[in-house]
């Protein structure tokens, strides 16, 4: 391997708490975002441009469109576009073809948080479910701590459903789980949740985390999308004559939930060949399964075992990229690291989204979406000090972080083709969630008079379309963005978990 290479500027911790805190001071009575030039910034850190679409990139709609004191419309927006543009860019080098994009930005939320509502995605006429039976999904899902504080566990998962009532010494009831939270010290809990490696986040202002040692030295440093050169090989060009942007590019993964599997989904709307892989005895919920792996393939395989591996090996032989999102720890148990996968396969993409990201304080911890937005002050934003509360849209940053992630690896995939190398690619939900508070912080008052007050800050229905899949007939939600020559479609819209062969369709 040689020594690894970043695309993107070194970030200032420092700058970015000074922007956040001046807009504490003095939140937005108005929004003075200009989306193009934000995009442009955005690509310009991974090496990118809008002019490499050779077309015109615009929006329409304005934040806030939701009750929300920061700007979803632009965060989903953006992330939508930048990967958009990648796709873009990536046909234009394969066929000379210019083409212009458009997002609404206000339709771009909708597809960030499509099941929020369970109206917009539908399997045989209902909407997908979570699990009814597991107590940690009883709202609600902030609780107060001993000491006034409040905690949010996020045990959506059997497993971690399993060892977070036992750290907690909690029965299977909601009541059991708030009384047990409701003697810890929050403090306590944090340190004790993150040592147990159960999903506990424990809430704190934006202050107070823009003050503390893991926003200085960790999560304030990180770029909002990592791209690492890490080994050398010949250029690697696209083949000709493709059909669709992404027509022989091979996509191997081992994700769940939604910022994975959103990657995966925004690959194979281009025609990239998508295989996720799944151990045997390994849950993925519906409400996740319908909405973030909507596009892409799947089977089940033991790659603990010898034959396991050796079938792993095979498909990675001949992948373009892998991408995961799973606990810091977990690809290097299972030799799944970038430097492992990249040695093995040269010219490997590896793209992986973690939670918290980084290799310094918090970045062992585990959760989800949904806590990340308590553990770094989103929900003192939305509620206040006293009572914190969720988004109005429920969800945090998962589908972006997945977007983003998509972008990198699609700007990696772009710099093979002309210099070659293996490279790594790294996104957090954690940054995302920053870079959300760091495109706007509203007025609280602005946002209630704002919101939903003309055509601009309007929330329309979503685009859907409907097809029928070995599932049965399914409804989601159309990618909000309008690309004149590649609008994307689905080769495999909603397939069983694990039903596939392991084997590559093209």
């Amino acid at each position: 391997m040689t020594k690894s290479t970043k695309a993107g500027p070194a970030i200032s911790a420092e700058n970015l708490a000074r922007k956040l805190n001046d807009m504490l001071d003095a939140p937005l009575t108005s929004n003075p975002l200009n989306l193009g030039s934000e995009l442009e910034g955005l690509l310009t850190q991974i090496g990118e441009s809008t002019q490499n679409t050779g077309g015109e990139i615009t929006f329409y709609g304005e934040d806030p469109i939701v009750p929300s004191r920061v700007a979803f419309g632009a965060m989903s927006a953006l992330a939508l576009a930048a990967k958009s543009a990648l796709v873009a860019s990536i046909w234009r080098d394969r066929t000379g073809q210019e083409q212009n994009i458009h997002v609404d930005i206000r339709k771009a939320i909708r597809r960030f948080a499509p099941f929020s509502e369970g109206k917009w995605e539908l399997l045989n006429g209902y909407p997908p479910q979570g699990d009814m039976f597991n107590p940690f999904n009883s709202l609600p899902i902030i609780h107060p701590t001993a000491d006034g504080g409040w905690a949010l566990p996020g045990a959506w998962y059997p497993g971690l459903r399993q060892r977070t009532l036992q750290f907690l010494k909690a029965q299977d009831d909601p009541n059991s789980i708030v009384d047990a939270i409701g003697k810890w010290d929050r403090y306590k809990l944090d340190g004790a949740g993150e040592k147990a490696g159960v999903p506990i986040a424990v809430l704190r202002s934006l202050r107070e985390v823009l003050a503390h040692d893991a926003f200085k030295h960790n999560l304030g440093c990180q770029p909002l999308i990592s791209i690492e050169k890490i080994g050398d090989t010949a250029p690697m060009p696209f083949a000709e004559n493709p059909a669709t942007p992404l027509e022989g590019v091979r996509v191997l993964g081992h994700f769940h939930v939604i910022a994975g599997p959103a990657t995966g989904r925004a690959l194979a709307l281009h025609g990239a060949d998508v295989l996720n892989l799944f151990r045997p005895a390994e849950v993925e919920l519906e409400t996740f399964h319908c909405t973030s792996h909507v596009g892409t393939r799947s089977a089940r395989l033991d790659f603990t075992t010898p034959e396991g591996r050796k079938q792993f090996n095979r498909l990675l032989a001949d992948a373009d990229i892998f991408i995961a999102n799973r606990r810091k720890g977990y690809l290097e148990k299972h030799d799944m690291t970038a430097e492992a996968l990249c040695t093995q396969r040269p010219g490997l993409i590896h793209t992986s989204v973690a939670y918290m990201g980084g290799d310094g304080l918090w970045s062992s911890r585990v959760g989800f979406d949904i806590t990340v937005g308590g553990a770094l002050g989103l929900y003192h934003l939305e509620g206040n000090d006293d009572k914190p509360a969720l988004t109005p849209i429920f969800v945090v940053a998962d589908y972006a972080a997945g977007w983003l992630a998509a972008a990198g690896a699609l700007a990696a995939l772009r710099r093979r083709a002309r210099e070659g190398g293996s490279y790594r690619v790294t996104v957090s939900l954690a940054r995302t969630t920053l870079w959300l508070m760091e495109l706007g912080i509203f007025d609280r008052a602005y946002v209630q008079e704002t919101a939903g007050s003309n055509e601009k800050h309007r929330f329309p229905d979503p685009d859907q379309f409907t097809v029928m899949t070995p599932m049965g007939e399914y409804t989601g939600v159309k990618e909000m963005v309008e690309m004149s020559r590649t609008p994307g479609d689905y080769r495999y819209p909603l397939n069983p978990i694990g039903a596939g062969p392991l084997a590559w369709t093209s």
